[in-house]
């Protein structure tokens, strides 16, 4: 009919400019509930972790095991990162600012730095695609094999056996690892100022020992503490509720990366913006 609506007789127009509109208002609308459901379950599934924590003395072997394999699988990775994190720290500072400020400086620049934000930090980032990648795998194989759904037919609490155990072990694990970072950073800053940068030792120690604060050692640790929740939470949620078979896996495993990635940085200005 001539000067009929589009939408009158039911049918969309071909051109109509609202079909595209409504369509991106539907796919965001689609990613939100789906962030929201996520979200639910991921805190649901805490909660169930937290009000059975009593059984984690049963698996106390298993919480054992998970130490030493984030721990002892992940120390050679933090010591190469943190030596060179140091290095490059304090050759940097001692480029940009060698002929503006003594060179003790250097020192003090150095171990802030360190103990602050970059051995946690970039610490927590590197675990993030190792560990976390690692933990998803695991419980994504096991629950497309249905070894997941066996457990539990065995009258097993599937969360208190395979989850509870990683996430103690991250919480335990990441903190030594920082601690091992920071020790290696500071020996890397030491070996960068003296080899490259021209410094003398004991002009870059004594500036270390000037600004050393031990609560700054301790934030560190602490976020330590938090990241390595973060990352292990998020890796065995994303790796228990996986779906789609061998390709589903590998797509939880990346997105285990990314997130546990985005979650340390936000997690890293929320904790320094609170404490600090």
């Amino acid at each position: 009919m001539v000067g009929q609506h589009p939408f009158m007789d039911g049918t969309v127009a071909e051109n109509s400019p609202a079909v595209p509109a409504f369509g991106f208002f539907a796919v965001i609308g689609r990613h939100a509930l789906r962030s929201l459901e996520h979200l639910g379950r991921y805190f649901g599934l805490l909660w169930w972790m937290i009000r059975h924590f009593y059984f984690a003395r049963t698996y106390a072997r298993s919480v054992f095991r998970q130490m030493f394999d984030i721990g002892n699988h992940s120390i050679p990775i933090v010591v190469f990162t943190s030596a060179f994190i140091g290095m490059v720290t304090s050759v940097q500072s001692a480029h940009q600012l060698y002929d503006w400020i003594p060179r003790s400086v250097v020192g003090n620049l150095v171990i802030k730095s360190v103990l602050l934000e970059l051995t946690p930090l970039l610490t927590a980032l590197v675990l993030a695609g190792k560990v976390g990648a690692t933990i998803t795998a695991e419980l994504g194989s096991m629950r497309v094999t249905e070894q997941i759904d066996a457990l539990e037919t065995l009258a097993f609490d599937s969360v208190s056996f395979l989850i509870t155990p990683r996430v103690l072990a991250g919480l335990t694990m990441f903190p030594v690892l920082v601690i091992i970072g920071d020790f290696v950073a500071i020996l890397g800053g030491l070996l960068g100022a003296v080899a490259v940068s021209q410094i003398p030792p004991e002009a870059f120690i004594s500036g270390m020992r000037a600004s050393f604060l031990v609560s700054d050692a301790l934030f560190g640790i602490l976020k330590g503490v938090f990241f390595g929740f973060a990352i292990t939470s998020i890796a065995c949620y994303m790796g228990y509720y996986v779906e789609g078979g061998a390709e589903g896996v590998g797509k939880a495993t990346m997105s285990t990366v990314v997130l546990a990635c985005l979650t340390v940085v936000v997690l890293d200005f929320m904790l320094a913006s609170t404490l600090l």
